[in-house]
């Protein structure tokens, strides 16, 4: 990530820091993490540019990252 994609991360639905297929896997990963689904519009957005296994590959990377966000913040642990 650029400094300037780092700084607008908050606000990356507005920012230009950030090409439409990122903010895509940003909205995919937003989603499926606040709401346990995602819209189908933003799904099909990242058909347009993702194959299928890059679609599974973003999955699994959101579910093992959230997955471990929990676990971290449920025993307490602390990153270096």
């Amino acid at each position: 990530m650029s400094d300037a994609q780092i700084q607008d991360l908050d606000r990356y639905q507005q920012s230009g820091a950030y090409n439409e297929q990122e903010k895509a896997v940003l909205q995919f990963a937003e989603q499926w993490t606040r709401q346990a689904r995602v819209s189908a519009e933003v799904v099909q957005s990242l058909q347009k540019s993702l194959s299928p296994a890059e679609m599974v590959t973003l999955a699994a990377t959101v579910a093992l990252a959230s997955w471990t966000n929990k676990f971290n913040e449920s025993f307490g642990v602390e990153l270096p």
